[in-house]
């Protein structure tokens, strides 16, 4: 009999480990040989234990799943990641699998669907369900914001004016509507609040 796949569990939520447990236990041919609720602990942990699959959450205390997910891709290029996520944006999936990820599921998977993300991931192949696929496909890359749009994109979010902005950056006040209107530009909106809106909805912007 083969040995089961070794896994290492990244999440924060009690409840959710348990559930992901019981999925896992339920599987003879895979099992956890490792946890933690903390991102800064994943890269030590896949060094203690080199697991052959990391399940990865992306909202984690301190270091986020995808720093957590680039660090111990930079040291390690071979691993294999799948994320399970309650993010489903865009930019989301697009930031996961940029950071080394081969796999994508959201909290809602099924415990059949875990297991075929795992079981995939484990063999080297990406593994995105139909839907996030399409998702993945329809961002435009040439749009993108820049680093500094994104900044004054969180921004929005908490509802602050462009004067507002602008101190926050250390910029002038011009220069932070000059960002607002290429944003708005950018992700086809009319005004702040649909900005902010399509930002939650694509994952740009995650209200805590």
């Amino acid at each position: 009999m083969s040995e089961p796949i070794r896994i290492l569990l990244v999440e924060d939520q009690y409840f959710a480990r348990l559930a992901i447990h019981t999925v896992v236990d339920s599987y003879g041919d895979m099992a956890i040989v490792a946890e933690t609720d903390q991102g800064s602990q994943a890269l030590p942990l896949y060094e203690a234990h080199a697991p052959d699959v990391v399940i990865m959450d992306l909202r984690l205390p301190g270091i986020s799943g995808f720093e957590a997910i680039a660090a111990i891709h930079a040291a390690h290029p071979a691993a294999r990641i799948v994320v399970l996520s309650n993010y489903e944006g865009s930019e989301d999936v697009h930031r996961a699998i940029s950071a080394g990820a081969l796999g994508y599921l959201t909290k809602d998977a099924s415990a059949d669907e875990l297991a075929t993300a795992i079981q995939a991931v484990h063999r080297g192949r990406h593994y995105l369900p139909a839907a996030l696929s399409a998702l993945l496909a329809s961002r435009v890359d040439a749009d993108a914001l820049t680093s500094r749009e994104l900044e004054v994109l969180q921004l929005l979010a908490r509802g602050l004016a462009n004067k507002e902005i602008a101190a926050e950056l250390g910029i002038a006040e011009k220069t932070a509507r000059i960002h607002v209107s290429h944003i708005l530009d950018k992700l086809a909106v009319e005004d702040r609040t649909q900005a902010v809106l399509t930002a939650i909805q694509r994952g740009y912007v995650h209200l805590t």
